[in-house]
């Protein structure tokens, strides 16, 4: 019996390394975009102001300390008057003195399929324009690597289509990184789980490369099976519907698009503007309003984002709040704070994936880990190659 038993044992875990095998070899290249493009896009905006300072950055007058919620709607009021500009659809409001506004108009799709949408970076506090760029598009000047990087990564600069397929390589990556957990796991008590967890760095560069293909691989599992899960979401929310609640944002998306059909976008003053900051920090006088969504029409809502102390979004917060222009009073408030069940699960995957969760430490993560998700494909194809070339 024992003799049938391991004979199971080593059929099973030879048709696991077969399934973690040719994972890697029809979606390696896929993994290894993800890895790379990833280990970048956690320090997206740290290394766009430092690409792009004169496009990112400002310098605010010696006695302010931060552009407040007047001069943001003085500067956005500002904008939608000037010709060959108008009223944008979002705005992204500074976190600090140094920071840029960014307006965001909507542009139609690319030929590809890639959505496109035209940033304008604003210095508020001059009211001047400080350049643009077209999110959505790759390209050879600085201005375009972090909207390319970010094309890539989730749509492998092929629209709708890239986006399907990145979405089953996340599904991939998550499965085939169980299954290295699986084939790694120990058998033996604890000796055998010191050696699982260390590296030959003498011997053969086989042997080295082995060991660290499995050390690493279990370190890092877990990270990789969250990336995956979470990658795979963003693309296709509908595959998890029925466990997951579908992205907040899709629904107001399509509503803003039916009033803009209705009716012309007006020209907002700067009253009306700061009238709805006003009402989103009367709301959270604790929060920081880090996004402004305008009205598509005279008739529409107005949408605010929220930081708050304590999000696991640490860039821009999750917090919304809806303002209705017909009822002129807040009509709804999504907090993730408040969230429970599979919602809350949800508020915390774009924060955990982008790896700002944690700050530094977390992007940090997220940045090694995508370098290691590199090195497990790279390596995992050499030994295999190696082991291959005797037979034939």
């Amino acid at each position: 019996m024992p003799a049938f038993f391991s004979m199971i044992s080593a059929t099973l875990r030879r048709i696991l390394r077969q399934l973690h095998l040719w994972s890697a070899l029809i979606f390696g290249l896929m993994l290894l975009l993800a890895g790379l493009t990833g280990s970048v896009l956690a320090w997206r905006h740290e290394l766009d102001a430092l690409l792009n300072p004169a496009l990112m950055t400002v310098q605010p007058p010696p006695s302010v300390q931060i552009c407040d919620q007047h001069c943001q709607a003085a500067s956005i009021a500002w904008l939608s008057q000037q010709s060959g500009y108008g009223p944008p659809s979002m705005v992204s409001l500074p976190l600090h003195a140094g920071q840029a506004m960014v307006a965001w108009y909507k542009l139609p799709s690319s030929e590809s399929g890639l959505p496109r949408q035209r940033q304008v970076m604003l210095d508020p506090y001059r009211q001047q324009i400080l350049g643009e760029r077209i999110w959505g598009e790759a390209g050879w000047h600085s201005a375009q690597w972090m909207p390319g990087i970010f094309a890539l990564h989730r749509y492998l600069l092929l629209g709708d289509t890239g986006k399907t397929i990145m979405a089953v390589s996340g599904l991939v990556l998550a499965f085939s990184s169980l299954l290295g957990l699986m084939l790694w796991l120990p058998r033996r008590p604890l000796t055998a789980w010191r050696r699982a967890l260390s590296v030959h760095w003498r011997g053969s560069t086989h042997a080295l490369l082995y060991s660290l293909h499995k050390s690493s691989g279990a370190l890092v599992t877990v990270v990789l099976v969250m990336l995956g899960i979470t990658g795979c979401y963003f693309n296709q929310p509908g595959w998890f519907a029925g466990i997951l609640p579908d992205k907040p944002v899709a629904a107001s998306k399509e509503k803003r698009g039916k009033e803009k059909e209705k009716e012309p976008v007006p020209v907002w003053n700067t009253g009306d503007i700061q009238h709805w900051l006003q009402q989103a920090q009367q709301a959270y006088p604790q929060g920081r309003i880090t996004r402004l969504q305008l009205p598509a029409s005279a008739s529409g809502k107005a949408e605010l984002r929220i930081l708050q102390t304590g999000e696991p979004r640490l860039h821009e917060g999750n917090t919304r709040i809806s303002y209705s222009l017909k009822e002129q009073r807040i009509s709804a408030i999504k907090d993730p704070q408040l969230a429970s069940g599979a919602e809350a699960v949800v508020s915390w995957f774009y924060p955990l994936h982008s790896g700002e969760a944690f700050g530094l430490a977390g992007k940090a993560l997220i940045s090694i880990s995508g370098i290691a998700l590199n090195f497990l494909v790279l390596s995992g194809l050499y030994l295999w190659w190696k082991r291959r070339k005797p037979r034939r």
